[in-house]
């Protein structure tokens, strides 16, 4: 073998074995991390209308009319983005094994309970969306 027919054969290899590990990463990155991802900020997205609008489930009916609707949009949103975000995760029960992502079973019930106490925002019982929203921080691991 002459020597530029070494190198030439070097380059080859350098260059597709990078096109490899990058394509491999790009999968991942796609497929696994960004909608992985998206689910915690989802999540993160829950956490804080938890906090900014404890006044609105925490007194039901006592808001303005407006205020109240645009709250129980906002929530019931979320309840439904949770859902779907975590739909497009690709080998979910993997990564729930791992603890990488919360259970399906937390992910429905915080769901249910964010449905519930967006349904209460306009009558309701306080001490009932206090329970709802202690369940939803259970389910899905939120510290506040």
């Amino acid at each position: 073998m002459s020597e530029l027919y070494k190198i030439m054969l070097t380059a080859a290899f350098t260059i597709l074995g990078g096109v490899i590990i990058y394509t491999l990463g790009q999968i991942i990155a796609k497929f696994f991390i960004e909608p992985i991802h998206k689910q915690l900020m989802c999540i993160g997205k829950i956490s804080d209308s938890l906090i900014f609008y404890a006044n609105q489930y925490s007194n039901p009916g006592s808001g303005m009319p407006d205020e109240m609707d645009k709250v129980q949009r906002i929530l019931r949103q979320q309840a439904s983005l949770l859902v779907s975000k975590t739909h497009v995760i690709k080998w979910y029960g993997f990564f729930e094994i791992f603890k990488f992502v919360p259970k399906r079973i937390a992910i429905s019930e915080a769901s249910r309970e964010l449905i519930g106490l967006s349904n209460s925002i306009h009558e309701g019982r306080s001490d009932f969306n206090t329970a709802r929203v202690k369940n939803i921080k259970k389910a899905l691991n939120i510290k506040f």
